[in-house]
């Protein structure tokens, strides 16, 4: 029997309460701080203190050496001190925040975009939501086609062309039918060399296109990835591959990729792990995705709204 919406709730709050510590590379701090602000959301009013955190986290560690102690306080500061940035970076839209005996708690009144970053939040966890992937997924397409379209000027068009798309048929079919709409000739043989059998979009989510009046094929097309896995780093090459699809005229695409992590480093005006990013990547992180969905009927129209304010009802589960 399938399972109701409640219980995929549950069910997701289940897998979340059995993980005492995540299992992601120490120096990705900015995975441990999603974990400790949906730690923060389930928690009650109290909120959630450094203490809490390493209790959770080490609680039952023997440690040999007091260096070993000392390191995993360390880490655990470490995370804490990317959280107080996100208070300083996403100000009036970060949905939690620190109480003056410093506890992390989350706002009594959640409006409309503290639930938006909420939303990006789950949807950086699929391991835990993995129930409501397919919304998930679905739906970061929407908000990444949105921010895409609010950054550019009022004349570019923008299509998905992910699981959303208005594009129908194989992979051949939906590249051809594209090419028609940018006016700009396709690579025939290569498009033909696609599997016939192939009916995914061949990595390409959205994308973007600035026009010209004289309808001249020369502009400026942007190839976006909307990737919410962990991995995203893997896919980068994925919307690279459309150079050899689309005979794009006397320019470069521009490359793009939409994920919802927080991996602005504001110290540095740069990104957190600039290893991961490669040239000549545009990279919209959660804060640019959130500062550019500014419609909140929409988002209050997606199933991603619902799911969030199911999970608020949780809120107070953790004692």
């Amino acid at each position: 029997m399938e399972m109701t919406f409640d219980e995929k709730i549950d069910n997701c709050y289940d897998l979340f309460k059995d993980i005492d510590i995540p299992t992601y590379p120490r120096h990705k701090l900015y995975l441990y701080s999603d974990f400790i602000e949906l730690l923060i959301l389930y928690s009650n009013e109290d909120g959630v203190s450094v203490g809490d955190v390493q209790d959770r986290f080490f609680g039952t560690k023997d440690y040999s050496k007091p260096e070993e102690r000392d390191e995993d306080e360390a880490f655990i500061n470490s995370i804490f001190r990317i959280i107080e940035e996100r208070v300083n970076l996403y100000g009036k839209d970060y949905p939690f925040e620190i109480t003056k005996d410093y506890l992390f708690v989350i706002k009594p009144h959640l409006i409309w975009r503290h639930k938006l970053y909420l939303t990006l939040l789950v949807s950086s966890m699929l391991n835990v939501f993995k129930l409501f992937q397919p919304i998930l997924t679905s739906e970061f397409e929407n908000f990444s086609a949105v921010a895409l379209k609010n950054y550019l000027p009022k004349n570019a068009i923008i299509k998905e062309f992910g699981k959303n798309s208005p594009y129908k048929g194989n992979a051949q079919a939906k590249i051809g039918l594209l090419s028609k709409d940018l006016g700009i000739d396709l690579n025939t043989s290569n498009v033909e060399a696609i599997d016939p059998l192939n009916n995914q979009e061949r990595g390409l989510d959205v994308i973007g296109w600035i026009p010209f009046e004289d309808n001249c094929k020369n502009k400026i097309v942007f190839l976006c990835q909307c990737a919410c896995g962990k991995d995203f780093d893997s896919k980068f090459h994925e919307t690279i591959r459309f150079k050899n699809y689309i005979k794009f005229y006397r320019t470069i695409p521009q490359y793009t990729m939409f994920i919802p992590y927080s991996m602005i480093n504001i110290n540095d005006s740069e990104f957190l792990h600039t290893d991961i990013f490669i040239d000549p990547f545009l990279i919209f992180t959660r804060k640019r995705i959130l500062s550019l969905n500014k419609d909140r009927n929409l988002f209050k129209s997606s199933e991603s709204f619902n799911l969030i304010n199911s999970l608020i009802k949780k809120k107070g589960s953790f004692v």
